[in-house]
């Protein structure tokens, strides 16, 4: 039976706490947690930070791997995400949030992903997104001399949806609720099918990019282009921006059978703006 996230993250928080104090460890962490270092929202004292970390760990380990059922260092298929993760509060969430570290900060809200993957390779949740399992904030974090170690995320992602119906989507900094990094693996809605029209007919038979403007959702100039396979997506789009970090650039990836010769995979980045919610249905 695939395992199911049946976990809300308050939950999750109490019991590994709660294993701490019940290791003997009570007068330790009650100091922590009364600490006006530690407190929610503000930044410990380095000390102070590395002992709760090295006690938050193993617990955190062994909490999600007797809930999830399957070991740490394995793909984990999880279908049920915790509840309102992304819900409406994820609006404050994106415009308040200056950014977690959720290696440092695992049980924060915008976490959640993080702690769902913690340990493994990548994650499939909620059946459509693929999520790393080491802590990587977003598209900020990828750049020219990085990208290749995300790229197999994009190829988990096309192998979970990889028919011209689907489109793959990540979205930049300021454009999202959660600080670990998501690929959506989606069906496009009727705009969408409108967005990849105009594609196709601005990249099928060119050579290279094309610059793109989608003309909607707040976008700066955008750049588009075919491939005859499917690339090293993240790889492909550090080098069309010249090798340095991706924070402002959002990525979609489609197939397409419209450009001759078989199927092919069209790549569109665009800046400053996400268009998830125009071109797919959630």
């Amino acid at each position: 039976m695939a395992p199911m996230c049946r976990w809300v993250l308050a939950a999750v928080s109490a019991v590994a706490w709660g294993q701490l104090a019940a290791g003997g460890q009570a007068d330790e962490v009650a100091a922590l947690a009364g600490d006006d270092e530690c407190g929610l929202g503000a930044t410990c004292s380095l000390h102070a930070l590395q002992r709760r970390m090295r006690q938050a760990q193993a617990p955190l380990a062994e909490i999600l791997d007797e809930v999830d059922g399957s070991p740490l260092g394995e793909m984990l298929i999880a279908d049920d995400l915790p509840a309102g993760w992304n819900a409406s509060e994820g609006k404050e969430l994106q415009a308040n949030s200056a950014g977690t570290d959720c290696a440092m900060n695992p049980f924060a809200r915008e976490c959640i992903l993080y702690l769902s993957c913690f340990g493994r390779p990548y994650c499939i949740l909620g059946g459509y997104m693929v999520v790393p399992g080491k802590p990587v904030a977003g598209m900020e974090s990828i750049n020219s001399g990085n990208a290749a170690s995300f790229d197999y995320l994009m190829s988990v992602a096309h192998s979970m949806c990889g028919g011209t119906g689907c489109v793959l989507i990540t979205n930049p900094v300021h454009h999202r609720t959660q600080d670990q990094l998501h690929i959506h693996f989606r069906h496009y809605n009727a705009k969408g099918g409108a967005v990849k029209k105009r594609l196709e007919a601005s990249v099928c038979g060119k050579g290279g990019w094309v610059p793109f403007n989608i003309g909607s959702d707040g976008c700066g100039s955008g750049k588009a282009r075919a491939f005859n396979f499917f690339p090293g997506v993240f790889s492909q789009v550090a080098n069309a921006y010249g090798g340095g970090s991706l924070a402002s650039v959002g990525i979609t990836v489609w197939s397409t059978s419209e450009c001759g010769a078989g199927v092919k995979t069209i790549v569109l980045a665009t800046t400053h703006c996400s268009i998830e919610h125009t071109i797919s249905e959630r």
